[in-house]
This record gives structure tokens, C-alpha cells and sequence, in this order.
């Protein structure tokens, strides 16, 4: 029978434990957008961490598995951010312009993350040295979008399209706000992206073979 003390102990451990945890997926983050996924090393992590290797390996096998940890982090944030919409939409327009502007306040106010997910993107698309575990957070972000998108794009719509039309957007806005993080304040890519946004819709309507159901800007 374990006893209250040693309870006590095992709470506080894991405890640390976690904390510990914390600090280096904060570390990882960092160095993750500071070097990219590639070129950062696990010594860069422990050293912004100010931890040991060893003790990273007790919590991460590699990079990669942190990496991993961290984009399932953002993906769940960035979902949350998608369901969460004051106006119900009621057109296509209305749903595509929402997840635009969830996006590009995730992209300003949660900077880091979204470089993450870009890099973790890159290597999804090009196989390298990523697991199963990275791309299952991808396909949920998109499966959400789907989910949101299906009741404006009529039932006679091959879910194929509803497919290619959630990875428009996931394209749209992952190539734009990477090429903005080159060059571009934030200021900047606000009124850099309105020009698009009304362009973008349409020639996502057309794709599915039909027009916006109002021009009202996005």
C-alpha cells in the first residue's frame, strides 16, 4: 500500500517533472524558429534551457519527437481558433473570409508557433527523417477546414474538391505569411494581404464551379 507521504513525493516529482518538460519544448520553440528544424541541435535546446542532455533525453528520444510534441501544440491552438467565430457564417465567402483572419491573427500573435508549423509542414511534404505521429496533426487542421467548409459548397460537390479546396487555403496562407516573414513588418502584411484576399475567394469559388454568393469584401 503506498502511503500518503510517498504520494506526496511522487506528485512533486512529477511535478518537476513536467516543469522540466515545459522548459524545454519553450527552449525547443525558440531555437526552432531562431535555426529552423534542421540546423538546430539538441545542444541548442539544453543550452537555452539551461538544462543537461542527459536530461533531455529522459524526456525526448530526438528533436524530432519534441518537434513533433510541438506542432501538435499549435495545430490544437490554431484549430481552436478556427471553430471560434463570434458572426455564423452563411456563405462561402463569410467561412473563407474567417479562416483567413484566424490565421493571419495566429500568424501575428503567435509568431513562433506558426514559423513551427510552416518548417513542420516543409518536411511533412518532403518525407525526411518524420514520423507518422508529425503528419496526423496536419490532417486534422485540414479535416477541420473540410468540416467547416462542406456546408457551403453544396452535396453534389466531390469531397475530393472539399479536399483540395482546404488545402487552397492551408497553401494560401502558409506560402503568403512565410514569404512575409522575410521582409515585412507586421503593419505591412495586413494591408500587404487585403488586395489578395477578394482574388483568392474567387478563384477558389470558380474552382467549384461557382461564384462568391455576395462581393462584399472580406
Amino acid at each position: 500500500m503506498v502511503s500518503h507521504t510517498e504520494n506526496l513525493v511522487r506528485t512533486r516529482s512529477d511535478k518537476r517533472a513536467e516543469r522540466t518538460r515545459k522548459k524545454l519544448e519553450l527552449a525547443a520553440l525558440e531555437v526552432f524558429t531562431e535555426y529552423g528544424l534542421d540546423a538546430a541541435t539538441i545542444e541548442d535546446i539544453t543550452q537555452r534551457a539551461d538544462l543537461g542532455k542527459g536530461t533531455f533525453y529522459r524526456h525526448f528520444k530526438d528533436k524530432y519527437e519534441v518537434a513533433t510534441n510541438l506542432v501538435g501544440f499549435a495545430i490544437d491552438e490554431l484549430v481552436l481558433r478556427l471553430r471560434k467565430n463570434e458572426k455564423q457564417p452563411t456563405t462561402l465567402t463569410d467561412v473563407l473570409g474567417h479562416l483567413l483572419d484566424a490565421h493571419y491573427h495566429f500568424f501575428v500573435e503567435e509568431n513562433e508557433k506558426f514559423m513551427l508549423l510552416f518548417q513542420g509542414r516543409l518536411l511533412v511534404k518532403m518525407e525526411r527523417r518524420i514520423s507518422e505521429q508529425m503528419e496526423q496533426p496536419y490532417n486534422r487542421y485540414l479535416e477541420e477546414m473540410e468540416h467547416m467548409l462542406s456546408p457551403f459548397v453544396g452535396e453534389k460537390i466531390d469531397p475530393m474538391k472539399i479536399r483540395r479546396l482546404a488545402g487552397a487555403v492551408a497553401g494560401f496562407v502558409f506560402g503568403f505569411f512565410s514569404f512575409a516573414m522575410i521582409g515585412m513588418e507586421f503593419g505591412e502584411v495586413e494591408s500587404s494581404i487585403q488586395p489578395l484576399r477578394q482574388s483568392f475567394v474567387r478563384s477558389l469559388s470558380s474552382f467549384l464551379g461557382h461564384l462568391p454568393e455576395h462581393k462584399g469584401s472580406l
